[in-house]
């Protein structure tokens, strides 16, 4: 079962949608690391459900409750575990799910590999629900890479036909002053027009989310099997819904010239930098120092109000299903925080692994904050 991942820094899951609680326990963070709860319960709220109708009307707290690994707001060097419980389940809703999968989601893989034994309400840990642990424990990391100069920012470039070229925003929360979670006043406005007329007509719609990553340094990642480019994307096909991912100008190198996307490099104060950054920041699976960029796809909401063609698994008849339930609109929207943190996970992972915990003590050292 694949419920860990990970290096030197190991993330492992647990729990179910409909389970009574779901949780984490993050294994190999150094002692004596400053962990903020209040950051990690400001960045659940970021990807807490029912903030608004663009997210499913599920209502969890999703408090994380730390049983492990902290000593007075810093690491102890054991595993750091917490716990989030599920307080809003409505089981009955997925009655007919039971023996009717629906088209989209992994209930009818889940029967092929579980049988009659799988956990098949809400997803069970199939769920977009186990997103919440994966925030939880990425903001522990996030914080620490923050601390040695590293920042990660996400954002939607796309909802539907709606795309926003506007960059990056301005700091790691910057997307979250919108409710689509795109940094611009007039894209956030018809992506919101498109999400309501798609919302009345009871379907959903896809995304692009991007991310940028500053402060890694050059030379982290392995080469081939190890490259920084897969670590990455591992961890990002672990994102319910999520089936794409390109780093740099990624896809876009099949209608392009040698000539127009060569990342020509030159000196600037002793460090090397190219003058353009189409590969994303990485070459050979490993950091050049630019910024590492990449995007991912996160597919159309499977459930919708439409009805749907699936077959009984009982009888082995077809039959029209009506899903019914509490679902996102545009699952992207809550996948940003979760792209964001999880990326952070790998990173830290990577950094740890190439150059051993006395790493981040000299980067905090040289990014410490000046006492007034």
């Amino acid at each position: 079962m694949g419920f860990s991942i990970g290096h030197q820094l190991r993330l492992t899951l647990f729990g179910e949608s409909h389970g009574p609680a779901i949780g984490f326990v993050l294994d190999g963070l150094p002692a004596g690391l400053k962990i903020s709860k209040e950051e990690t319960a400001a960045w659940m709220e970021r990807r807490r459900p029912a903030q608004s109708i663009f997210t499913t009307q599920r209502r969890e707290r999703d408090d994380v409750i730390f049983l492990s690994g902290l000593r007075e707001d810093h690491t102890n060097g054991g595993a750091v575990s917490g716990v989030i419980y599920n307080q809003d389940v409505i089981s009955k809703h997925y009655d007919e799910i039971r023996d009717n999968p629906r088209p989209g989601h992994g209930d009818l893989t889940m029967f092929l590999k579980y049988g009659e034994w799988r956990p098949y309400e809400g997803g069970g840990f199939l769920s977009g629900r186990m997103t919440a642990p994966i925030v939880a424990a990425g903001s522990i990391c996030l914080q620490v890479l923050n601390r040695a100069g590293i920042e990660i920012v996400s954002w939607i470039e796309q909802i539907g036909e709606v795309r926003c070229d506007h960059g990056p925003p301005q700091g790691q929360d910057g997307a979250y002053a919108f409710d689509t979670r795109m940094p611009d006043g007039e894209c956030d406005a018809r992506a919101s027009l498109l999400l309501r007329d798609t919302l009345s007509e009871g379907d959903s719609l896809g995304a692009r989310i991007a991310t940028e990553v500053r402060g890694v340094p050059a030379g982290v990642g392995d080469p081939i099997f190890d490259s920084v480019e897969g670590e990455i994307a591992r961890f990002m096909f672990s994102i319910p819904g999520l089936k794409g991912i390109e780093f740099g100008r990624g896809f876009g190198f099949a209608g392009s010239k040698g000539s127009e996307v060569v990342d020509e490099i030159f000196l600037e104060d002793g460090i090397f930098r190219t003058r353009s950054n189409n590969n994303g920041g990485i070459l050979g699976g490993i950091t050049n120092g630019m910024p590492i960029r990449f995007d991912v796809v996160m597919k159309p909401t499977s459930s919708i109000r439409k009805p749907l063609r699936t077959v009984n698994l009982k009888t082995g008849e077809e039959k029209t299903l009506r899903v019914v339930g509490r679902h996102d609109p545009c699952i992207g929207i809550r996948a940003v925080p979760v792209v964001q943190t999880a990326t952070a996970i790998v990173l830290l992972d990577i950094l740890l692994r190439d150059l051993g915990p006395g790493f981040l003590r000299a980067l905090e050292e040289g990014h410490e904050e000046p006492e007034d």
